[in-house]
């Protein structure tokens, strides 16, 4: 940048006097060291960790001296320039790391004896935020700056009725330690809100499990277990629009799959738990709630899903016949 001779011989020696002054000041006998220590950038956190690129956008203070500071944008080849003393690269590096060399700088360019710089990012221009898994629009998105995790998913048009009960946030300058966020309803909740996300993170919205329903029921099919909810046998029961009047309301049993490859059967009496005369049994992941049609064997050839193993459909064949 072109400034006339005065201009910088002004700006230079009042730097100079300031950094001289700020040097050889020395707290007098009623003054405490602390009274006297030049201001240091606050915490920020994880966004201390996330490396400047280019485009980014910079807030640089020099302290008492606004004819150095302001926000200056990184260029394609990922320098800053300065009002006075030309460009510093500063891609790839963190704030407090730029902070110090843009100190250097100014000191070797024989600006200022002992600046004190901060700088802070203020605009994240070129990392995206990657949304996937059970949202309506899953991809990558510009959120400038810290947002929330509620932020990113209404970015990515909120989640499906697929959305199961976890959501995995994985910091890109932590991958190792991924952020696992309960969704204990269907709507978003105060964590969800609270988790914060920056640029470069991917967001993943796990799948809801199943749970499968057969017999003589008006739809039988698989259904989700939705936002970590708890999905009852007459949950179940109604998703598959109730029992036809033929169903063998007595014989009914929910076929569960276990780790092993084995398969526990539970008989109930629908009845009952229809009169709250019976624990109404929450479904877990996998499970296939049986209804048998009464006096008739004709679900012989009912098609079980595919997602069943062949234990628990060799159990289930066995309950309808």
């Amino acid at each position: 940048m072109a400034i006339t001779n005065n201009a910088a011989c002004f700006l230079i020696a009042f730097s100079l006097f300031s950094g001289v002054g700020n040097a050889q000041a020395t707290p007098s006998s009623g003054q405490s060291a602390a009274s006297q220590a030049t201001p240091v950038a606050s915490d920020r956190g994880p966004l201390e960790n996330i490396p400047i690129s280019s485009g980014d956008l910079l807030d640089v203070e020099v302290f008492s001296t606004p004819e150095l500071s302001g926000k200056f944008r990184v260029d394609q080849e990922g320098f800053i320039t300065l009002p006075v003393g030309g460009t510093v690269k500063v891609s790839g590096l963190l704030p407090a790391q730029t902070a110090s060399i843009i100190q250097k700088h100014l000191v070797a360019e024989k600006l200022m004896l002992n600046p004190s710089v901060t700088v802070d990012i203020v605009e994240y221009s070129t990392e995206g935020v990657t949304v996937l898994g059970e949202v309506k629009s899953p991809g990558v998105y510009t959120l400038l700056g810290p947002r929330s995790l509620y932020d990113a998913l209404a970015a990515a048009g909120g989640a499906t009725t697929s959305e199961g009960s976890t959501i995995t946030v994985t910091h890109a300058n932590d991958a190792s330690h991924p952020v696992v966020v309960n969704v204990t309803t269907p709507n978003y909740s105060p964590e969800q809100k609270a988790t914060i996300v920056l640029p470069g993170d991917t967001v993943v919205v796990n799948r809801a499990p199943l749970v499968y329903i057969v017999g003589d029921v008006a739809r039988s099919g698989a259904f989700f277990i939705q936002g970590g909810t708890t999905l009852t046998i007459l949950n179940l029961l109604s998703l598959a629009q109730g029992a036809n009047r033929t169903a063998a309301m007595g014989r009914a049993a929910i076929i569960r799959p276990e780790p092993d490859g084995t398969a526990t059967t539970i008989h109930f009496n629908l009845d009952k738990v229809m009169k709250n005369e019976a624990p109404d049994l929450a479904m877990q992941a996998g499970d296939v709630l049986v209804l048998p049609r009464s006096g008739f064997k004709t679900f012989a050839a009912t098609a079980l899903p595919a997602a069943t193993n062949s234990v628990t459909s060799a159990v289930v064949y066995s309950l309808i016949n």
